[in-house]
């Protein structure tokens, strides 16, 4: 495959950002445009990098560029959005690699899939409707960051997660006003957790395995812990999530490097 490396088993792209700004003409103008595709992340990583993109303006700067064309790992039969989604998040990843310094680092993919970092890094993809993002890390261990970001959640929605991802516990924190915003922030911190923590899961966990134990709002910080009488109870310890709001969405991180 011209332009990507395949090692390990693992396919690699060589250079995504670079791969954008060549097929964007005039190649003058491309850095340019390419820059403002960036945003602020509210949430930072210590000794770490993040990176983070709007998803409308990475449509616009494409135009009639297929998405699909510009990395092997999505599908062309896929939607514009998840096309979109998919190159953002990996763009991202790029860009914190990048930053940690790590030059001409790029994104692998293991054969189902899943992100494949570089050797001594750990990190995390996110996407949202309007934004992708991705922190990344130095860390011997493969796992330990995880990063979510939801629009707040209502109507039918909420009542999905409501439903499907709290438990009792975490029902008892949504207050009668505003239990969309509460509830959106506990799937998002289980999501970021989860991420964290996926390679010592070996296998998808219910997002009814954990809880909600302690909640500081105005810290920024919730905290989740294995329900009593699950696999997980007394193998993993409660942990902290970080999170933050803006008037749309929630942003979570779980910063799990060297907890046992």
């Amino acid at each position: 495959m011209k332009g990507y490396h395949i090692m390990s088993g693992a396919v690699v792209p060589a250079g995504l950002l670079s791969a954008l700004r060549h097929v964007l003409s005039p190649p003058d103008g491309a850095g340019a445009s390419v820059a403002a595709l960036w945003r602020p992340w509210p949430l930072p990583v210590a000794g770490g990098s993040v990176a983070a993109l709007s998803l409308p303006a990475l449509d616009a700067l494409l135009g009639d560029i297929v998405p699909a064309s510009l990395h092997p790992g999505i599908p062309v039969r896929c939607v514009r959005s998840r096309q979109l989604s998919f190159l953002a998040g990996r763009l991202c990843a790029e860009q914190a690699l990048a930053a940690l310094p790590l030059t001409a680092a790029v994104l692998g993919r293991d054969a189902s899939g899943r992100p494949l970092w570089p050797a001594g890094v750990t990190g995390s993809i996110t996407h949202s409707p309007t934004l992708a993002a991705a922190v990344a890390a130095w860390s011997p261990q493969p796992d330990g960051l995880g990063v979510d970001c939801e629009p707040l959640a209502a109507g039918e929605r909420l009542d999905d997660i409501v439903s499907a991802c709290c438990t009792a516990a975490d029902r008892a924190c949504l207050p009668s006003r505003a239990a969309g915003t509460m509830a959106t922030l506990i799937f998002s911190a289980k999501e970021a957790g989860y991420k964290a923590l996926s390679h010592r899961f070996g296998r998808i966990v219910d997002f009814t395995e954990f809880e909600v134990c302690q909640l500081a709002r105005d810290a920024g910080q919730l905290w989740l812990a294995p329900v009593p009488g699950s696999e997980w109870h007394r193998r993993i310890q409660p942990f902290a999530v970080q999170f933050t709001f803006d008037a749309d969405s929630v942003y979570t991180l779980a910063d799990l490097r060297g907890v046992s």
